[in-house]
C-alpha cells in the first residue's frame, strides 16, 4: 500500500494547504461542506433528475457516460440547474488556493466542470489515470494547470468505492504510464470531506461492491484560463441565465478572458450580458 494522504483540519491553514497541493498532490479537506449543505445539493438533485428524467437519458449517452459507464448516474451544467451548486463551487478554501496554486501559470482560472455523480452497486474500479489527459498535448511541469476536487456528498468507504489515488505522482506528461497499484491509496471520506488534488494526479474510481449503498460526488474542477474547459460553461449558462449571477462565478464559467484570450467584439466577455 502507498503513502497516506495528508488531511487537514479546519480551519486551514492556506500556507500548509497550498504546499501540500503543490509537492503531495493531493489532500483531503475535512469538513469542507456542511452536511445540511450536501443533503440540500442531493435533495435538489433528486428533485431536479424527477422533474427532467430526459436528463438522465441524455447523459448516459454521452461522452463522459461512456467513460463511467452504466453503473454511474451523472448530471452535469448543474450551475443555473440546481439552486446550491453556486455554493459548491464558490467554496472559498478550496477556490481561493485554486488560485495561489494556479497563479504561476495563469492571472485568472475557470471551472473546469461542475458534475453530480452516483455511483451504484456494482460500479467496477476505473483504472488509474490523469485527468490532465484532456490536455494531453501540454507537457507535464512543476506547476499544475488544473485542480480536481471530489466532494463526499455521502460517505466514501472502501466498500462502496472510494477514490484511489497515488500520492506524488504528479508533474509528468498526461500520457505516462500509470504506476503499479500497489502504490495507490483508496481515500475514505465522511460526508462533507473533500479531496483535493492536481489533476496531473493518477488516481481511479473505486469498486462498489455494496448490494444496496451508491456513493453520492459532487466533483469539480479548475484550471488555467488558457485551456478549453470540459464542460462549456457559457453553453450551459448562456447568457440570458447567466446576468445577474455571482461575478466570480461568471468569471469561472469563462465571462471572463485571459489577456486576449476569449474577448467578446474585443472587449470583456461580459459585454454579452444583458445589462451589462
Amino acid at each position: 500500500m502507498g503513502s497516506t494522504v495528508p488531511r487537514l483540519e479546519q480551519p486551514y491553514d492556506a500556507r500548509e494547504l497550498d504546499a501540500v497541493v503543490s509537492e503531495r498532490g493531493v489532500v483531503v479537506l475535512a469538513g469542507a461542506y456542511p452536511p445540511d449543505l450536501c443533503a440540500t445539493f442531493l435533495a435538489q438533485v433528486e428533485s431536479y433528475l424527477q422533474a427532467h428524467p430526459e436528463e438522465t437519458e441524455y447523459a448516459a449517452r454521452s461522452v463522459l457516460g461512456g467513460f463511467q459507464g452504466d453503473t454511474t448516474t451523472t448530471l452535469h451544467a448543474l450551475v443555473g440547474a440546481i439552486d446550491c451548486a453556486p455554493d459548491l463551487v464558490l467554496q472559498r478554501d478550496i477556490i481561493d488556493s485554486a488560485r495561489r496554486v494556479l497563479a504561476p501559470l495563469s492571472d485568472t482560472i475557470l471551472l473546469t466542470i461542475a458534475e453530480y455523480m452516483a455511483r451504484h452497486p456494482g460500479a467496477p474500479r476505473q483504472e488509474l489515470h490523469r485527468d490532465t489527459f484532456s490536455w494531453r498535448h501540454v507537457p507535464g511541469g512543476r506547476h499544475p494547470i488544473a485542480l480536481t476536487v471530489m466532494a463526499a456528498m455521502s460517505e466514501f468507504t472502501a466498500d462502496n468505492g472510494a477514490t484511489w489515488v497515488v500520492p506524488d505522482s504528479h508533474g509528468g506528461p498526461a500520457d505516462e504510464p500509470a504506476p503499479d497499484w500497489s502504490a495507490a491509496v483508496q481515500v475514505e471520506l465522511d460526508r462533507g470531506d473533500a479531496l483535493l488534488f492536481r489533476a496531473d494526479t493518477f488516481h481511479a474510481g473505486g469498486a462498489n461492491t455494496t448490494a444496496d449503498t451508491t456513493r453520492h460526488i459532487f466533483s469539480m474542477g479548475f484550471q488555467v484560463a488558457w485551456l478549453r474547459q470540459v464542460e462549456n460553461g457559457t453553453l450551459s449558462v448562456p447568457p440570458a441565465g447567466a446576468a445577474g449571477l455571482d461575478p466570480e462565478l461568471l468569471e469561472l464559467l469563462g465571462y471572463s478572458h485571459e489577456l486576449v484570450l476569449g474577448l467578446y467584439k474585443g472587449g470583456h466577455p461580459r459585454h454579452a450580458l444583458a445589462g451589462s
